[in-house]
């Protein structure tokens, strides 16, 4: 399988002991025992890939920026995305989930508060190409770390939520056959989360930064999102056909 690797954010300079954004993923995919085909193009600085067929998926990242925002880079990430959905699968993550929803019909706006810390979501259905043994270890729900404002709050046609939150009522969606997002971060190191947590202080609230910093050293489930990640790719490169 080839994946490809779109960064929809660029690393600070004192934070690059972190790494890109896009160097979380093996890491993460990893978990589920998989080892695709990796290249990474970083949008923001205006890499997009000139032929859809590069890669057999692409995988859009988070970002610091807004959805909304109409910055070049995103004109021509929209640009890209209305070529590709629906002909190859896409995997969005939280900036990713929100940018997909956007293009393809729905609206994110600014919250009334952050989402930060470990989230617990509840998964509110269970998709046909989760294997037997995946749906089963899902019935507890994903933890997972959580870092936005804003949120999809009208959902792109042919949308199903796939598990939620109260404060988070899209956290995992499938829209069409092609695409799954998640509005967590099931690839954050809690290092780095901390870390953006004490830079956001002021905005995010003192309150809320402290307990949200706490709450990282709680149990989460990367590897169960990993696997929900490599089961939706593979069963739908299986259904068009496409190299794996």
């Amino acid at each position: 399988m080839r994946l490809g690797l779109i960064e929809c954010g660029t690393q600070r300079p004192d934070w690059s002991d972190f790494g890109a954004f896009g160097a979380w993923f093996p890491p993460l995919l990893h978990l589920a025992g998989a080892a695709p085909e990796y290249r990474v193009w970083n949008a923001v600085e205006g890499q997009l890939p000139t032929d859809p067929a590069a890669c057999d998926a692409y995988l859009l990242t988070g970002s610091p920026a807004s959805a909304y925002d109409d910055a070049p880079w995103q004109q021509a990430l929209t640009g890209f995305l209305r070529q590709v959905a629906g002909q190859v699968p896409l995997i969005g993550i939280c900036y990713g989930h929100q940018h997909l929803h956007h293009v393809l019909g729905g609206q994110v706006t600014e919250g009334a508060a952050w989402g930060v810390g470990i989230h617990h979501y509840d998964v509110t259905a269970l998709p046909v190409w989760l294997p037997d043994a995946v749906a089963s270890d899902s019935a507890q729900g994903f933890d997972l770390i959580a870092l936005h404002k804003d949120q999809v709050t009208r959902l792109a046609p042919d949308t199903q939520v796939l598990a939620q939150s109260p404060f988070c009522p899209a956290a995992v969606t499938q829209i069409g056959d092609t695409i799954l997002t998640f509005q967590a971060h099931p690839e954050m190191d809690p290092a780095f989360a901390a870390t953006v947590y004490a830079y956001e202080r002021d905005r995010i609230g003192a309150a809320q930064t402290d307990a949200a910093t706490a709450s990282l050293t709680q149990l989460r489930n990367p590897a169960l999102a990993a696997r929900w990640i490599m089961a939706f790719l593979t069963h739908t490169l299986a259904k068009s056909g496409a190299s794996q």
